[in-house]
């Protein structure tokens, strides 16, 4: 109710004004037509890290990432001109920054009151990084998969789809990578299923140290996987698939006293000019993996040994 009030456009003055945004349980910073700072609470002083007192007529680029002063700037003098009153929870994501040069996740509700006679801005901020914290973690999940880390089918598509709009615009190449394990059910069936999430969980890791930042891999099955390699040619995915192949064809899986070994058939293919969508290319990755089991498994086929595209 007591925020409610003050946000509410009014006319008051500085000595009159202070206890109550003192009293509010969100940080409160009024600024003036000219990018000033003149009025703050404490709690503004302590979310931010420094004094309300040296808050106080600094500059608001003080509390604001540098990458964003200009476009901010603009924003407060765009909001003098037409003050249209913003509420929290409006889903527009902003930043503050600190003392010390960390940023703060933030959300904002922002009026205008008369001031000392003087039409000022009034912004109620609050610190949201659980919040954000907590969509990001449950976002994060909602692409996960929770045995090995990879990321799942929905987000192999999604960003399939992406790869394919990029390669369109700018001809940049892209390829994937899909695999999965020779007999996968033999090894749950002789060494139980305990063995089988081993297999699956150790090659993850293996895999995670090969690619690079900008690579996604993905676990799009039981024992089905996929490496989305953007800005990669087919002959360098070709050379990364074979040593992952060899690899993991070396790798001794261990069960308490158990050793075991595991092999997996891959398949590499990259977009076509000619290509309308991301489905083409999986079923190229596709038909090519079916190729690889049918000439023996364990090794890398490509789109280079299926009919071309007519163009």
């Amino acid at each position: 109710m007591l925020a409610k009030q003050i946000a509410d456009q009014f006319t008051t003055t500085t000595s009159s004004l202070l206890p109550f945004i003192d009293a509010l349980p969100d940080s409160a910073i009024i600024v003036d037509g000219d990018h000033r700072i003149v009025l703050v609470n404490s709690r503004a002083g302590e979310m931010f890290g420094y004094s309300a007192e040296n808050l106080k007529d600094s500059d608001l680029s003080i509390i604001i990432p540098k990458l964003h002063r200009n476009a901010h700037r603009q924003l407060v003098s765009n909001f003098f001109q037409s003050p249209m009153p913003r509420p929290m929870d409006v889903n527009k994501r902003f930043c503050g920054m600190r003392a010390d040069g960390t940023e703060v996740p933030v959300d904002i509700m922002i009026n205008t009151i008369i001031l000392d006679g003087i039409r000022v801005a009034m912004a109620l901020v609050r610190d949201v990084s659980y919040q954000r914290e907590l969509e990001e973690r449950l976002i994060r999940e909602s692409l996960t998969d929770g045995m090995t880390g990879f990321f799942n089918r929905k987000h192999f598509i999604n960003q399939l789809k992406a790869q394919h709009s990029g390669f369109t615009r700018s001809g940049v190449p892209s390829s994937v990578i899909l695999f999965d394990f020779d007999h996968f059910k033999s090894i749950n069936d002789q060494h139980g299923h305990a063995a089988g999430d081993i297999v699956l969980i150790d090659t993850a890791k293996m895999i995670k140290e090969k690619l690079r930042p900008l690579d996604i891999a993905c676990r799009i099955g039981g024992e089905e996987f996929a490496v989305i390699l953007p800005d990669t040619p087919i002959q360098n995915a070709k050379h990364l698939a074979e040593r992952i192949r060899r690899e993991i064809e070396a790798i001794e899986f261990r069960l308490e006293d158990t050793v075991f070994h595991a092999t997996v058939t891959m398949s590499v293919a990259s977009f076509f000019p000619s290509d309308k969508s991301y489905d083409s290319l999986v079923r190229r990755a596709d038909k090519a993996l079916y190729a690889g089991k049918a000439a023996g498994r364990n090794c890398v086929a490509s789109q280079d040994s299926l009919a071309q595209p007519s163009e």
